[in-house]
């Protein structure tokens, strides 16, 4: 944080796109059409964080499949579905971790059937437009091509897809150790395919040439190669047909993430710029939220009363914390995780907010210069000309690359 003489600037730093309907076929159709419906599931242990992957299998109840072993005993999950730039699931990790807050859906473990090994959860919101996946009617056969997404866990990327052929169905009993003290005990209808699979990739689907699921990955023979198993789904819909299940509540409990398309319109009530070279940056600005670096701009010609009186009787530190707070509740409101410009008139004061995952798509003390630009435009009395530098400054200076 930095006060100028003029007007104070305050540095705090805080902690979808539409499918693009490009022509596929093959495995680049199937992954296509049912990326969107596959998800990262974080399960916190007393020993840290598990991680696996699931499928959304119910929209209207907001039902996603996994296994058991990637829940086990916990209650509470984490779920991400993936979000897109420029009409392609974002991969790297990072972009959800450092947007936990927002892109982050709870979720509640409702089912389990440990012996199959696999669970259901129900979460809190699906993305606007996002279908489940179809329980396929029958099993593969052997020759059959498959298709699997997962979360490998040594894979820098997430939501990876990989094919293989089905070599067998049939019933197996097996035994994997979840941690050191605890070994699980399984039996299931299971289909065994040649398909290389991760630890990450756990829970996530096995698909056939319609897009349906067919199986729920499960891991692979550790003694062989190119030997992995997938639970069949007849398990998956003997799970579904439990009373657990099937008293979960319908679509008048349906919620929606709705992922914008556009970017946050500019909100000026102060009138400090001219409307005109306001709506004219507009383009600039639908430019950044397309590279996933959104600017949120907000005018107030005083902040508001229950603010304002605290900041008059605050000290500095405290002050800053205020306008940290309040910064974070108009991003929150917009659902956005970008960069948050906001001017108060009363106090006169300019807040440069740069949330955690922005920070790192720009160079180091970055906050600063955008302030400094906007702190001396609007000393000479030139709002506007400041407004245009800081998006001409964050356009230029975005760390390619970076997500």
């Amino acid at each position: 944080m930095r006060t100028l003489r003029w007007l104070p600037v305050l540095l705090l730093l805080a902690s979808p796109a539409a499918l693009a309907a490009q022509e596929a076929t093959g495995g680049a159709k199937i992954y296509k059409e049912a990326v969107a419906s596959t998800v990262w599931v974080h399960s916190t242990r007393v020993l840290g964080l598990a991680t696996g992957s699931g499928t959304l299998i119910d929209a209207g109840r907001r039902l996603v499949l996994t296994n058991y072993h990637v829940v086990e005993e916990n209650p509470r999950v984490t779920i991400y579905f993936p979000e897109y730039r420029d009409g392609r699931p974002i991969p790297e990790r990072t972009h959800y971790t450092d947007r936990a807050k927002r892109l982050g859906v709870r979720g509640k473990v409702i089912a389990l059937d440990k012996g199959a090994d696999l669970a259901v959860i129900q979460i809190d919101a699906v993305p606007e437009g996002v279908k489940a996946i179809a329980v396929a009617a029958r099993s593969p056969e052997p020759g059959e091509l498959v298709h699997s997404i997962g979360n490998a866990g040594k894979s820098g990327a997430l939501w990876g897809y990989v094919n293989g052929t089905v070599r067998q169905v049939y019933r197996k009993k097996w035994q994997a150790a979840l941690s050191k003290t605890k070994t699980a005990h399984f039996e299931a209808r299971v289909i065994e395919t040649d398909t290389p699979t991760n630890p990450g990739d756990s829970g996530g689907p096995l698909l056939n040439d319609k897009g349906e699921l067919v199986g729920v990955t499960q891991g692979g023979a550790l003694n062989a190669s190119l030997v992995s198993f997938f639970v069949d789904a007849s398990e998956v819909k003997q799970l579904l047909a439990t009373r657990d299940v099937k008293d979960v509540k319908g679509k008048d409990e349906v919620k929606s993430v709705v992922k914008r398309t556009d970017p946050v319109a500019p909100s000026d009530p102060a009138k400090v710029f001219d409307a005109t070279k306001l709506k004219a940056l507009e383009p600039k600005l639908a430019e950044l939220f397309k590279a996933n670096a959104e600017l949120v701009i907000e005018t107030h010609a005083a902040a508001p009363a229950e603010w304002l009186d605290k900041a008059k009787k605050a000290k500095p530190a405290e002050r800053q914390e205020l306008y940290k707070e309040w910064g974070n509740e108009r991003l929150k409101a917009a659902k956005s995780d970008g960069v948050l410009i906001l001017v108060t008139l009363d106090p006169r004061v300019i807040h440069v907010e740069f949330p955690e995952a922005m920070r790192k798509r720009y160079p180091d003390k970055f906050a600063q210069k955008v302030g400094d630009a906007l702190v001396k435009a609007f000393k000479d009395k030139k709002p506007d000309d400041g407004l245009a530098d800081a998006v001409k400054l964050l356009q230029d200076n975005l760390i390619k690359g970076k997500s």
